[in-house]
């Protein structure tokens, strides 16, 4: 598999997916015109990806702004991971939200009870 790295732009978040350390980030804003069109082609990825995945596999959520299209994607994103997690394989899920930004922690809060998948919630001063 080759990593998946997609830029961010000024609607779309920075996308870096390494199958190699099992290391996925996402940072920044996700308000594209067409959510589905963006995210289709890294669901497929992550799917490929939970075929065969690491012993270990991070996930790294550091949104600065989600739009309610992308809500449902990174919900869906996600999912795949952990519905698609081996049972002897673990899968953690990092959200980091800024320290003075209570609704954006309780933002993942709700997605971690969403999933039904517990979350490390990390704070941050800068992004």
């Amino acid at each position: 598999m080759e990593k998946l790295k997609i830029p961010a732009r000024n609607d779309t978040p920075y996308i870096f997916f390494d199958e190699e350390t099992g290391i996925f980030d996402v940072s920044g804003k996700s308000l594209p015109e067409d959510a589905l069109k963006f995210y289709k082609p890294i669901m497929l990825w992550i799917e490929e990806y939970m075929r065969s995945p690491r012993d270990l596999t991070i996930l790294n959520l550091k949104f600065i702004y989600i739009n309610t299209a992308s809500s449902k994607m990174v919900i869906e994103i996600i999912n795949l991971f952990v519905k698609n997690k081996p049972p002897k394989k673990e899968l953690r899920i990092n959200w980091y939200y800024k320290r003075e930004d209570e609704e954006q922690r309780e933002e993942g809060e709700d997605y971690s009870e969403m999933v039904n998948y517990p979350f490390n919630f990390i704070d941050y001063v800068r992004f």
